[in-house]
């Protein structure tokens, strides 16, 4: 084999590493949750921003976590509404995702916000106008038990992005919000690969 044609090899297997890695989180990122079947189950229902992805059998998030994605299909931000038949209160909002998680494991639940705005520039002066965009993530983790209702809420308020988590209490006046523990969902620490001898 030529050294023009060994080089070129080597670079080819090079980038397919590389494109692999890049594929891999691609297609994640594109990825639909990988919503349990059978099992004892919950049922979350999501609400907040279109944009959200859930991370089965984890504390943390990332693109490495097996069966993680998008609630509502495999695409960015997924659709803006799902319906499993969850009871609903009277605060229910229009827009939301209900998905079923396996109970006694934890699940994660990130929320992306983005907001653009613009001004126009001052009449008469052919100034330009101006531009902001404003951004905002928050990702919250809990553990349904079985058989049981929760809403997973991210709200986007003065700048400040937060992930509360309710278990939904059917009583005899109606639908009532209970807190419940949760904690802030962190970013998972990156799998260290023990150098080649």
């Amino acid at each position: 084999m030529s050294s023009r044609l060994l080089g070129v090899t080597v670079l080819i297997c090079a980038g397919v590493t590389g494109c692999s890695f890049i594929g891999d989180t691609i297609k994640s990122e594109l990825s639909s949750y990988a919503e349990p079947h059978d099992g004892e189950r919950a049922h979350i229902r999501l609400i907040g921003s279109r944009n959200v992805k859930v991370y089965p059998d984890s504390t943390c998030v990332s693109h490495l976590v097996p069966g993680s994605g998008y609630p509502a299909g495999p695409q960015m931000g997924g659709q803006r509404k799902r319906d499993l038949g969850m009871p609903k209160g009277a605060e229910a909002p229009k827009h939301y995702v209900e998905i079923a998680a396996s109970a006694g494991q934890p699940i994660s639940a990130a929320f992306s916000f983005y907001r653009e705005s613009s001004m126009p520039g001052t009449p008469g002066t052919g100034a330009p106008g101006t531009r902001n965009s404003a951004s905002c993530y928050a990702a919250g983790s809990f553990v349904p038990q079985v058989g049981r209702n929760y809403e997973v809420v991210s709200h986007w308020v003065a700048g400040d992005c937060a992930v509360q988590v309710y278990e939904l209490v059917q009583e005899p006046d109606g639908l009532r919000r209970a807190k419940v523990e949760s904690r802030a969902a962190q970013g998972c620490p990156v799998p260290v690969t023990p150098p080649s001898s």
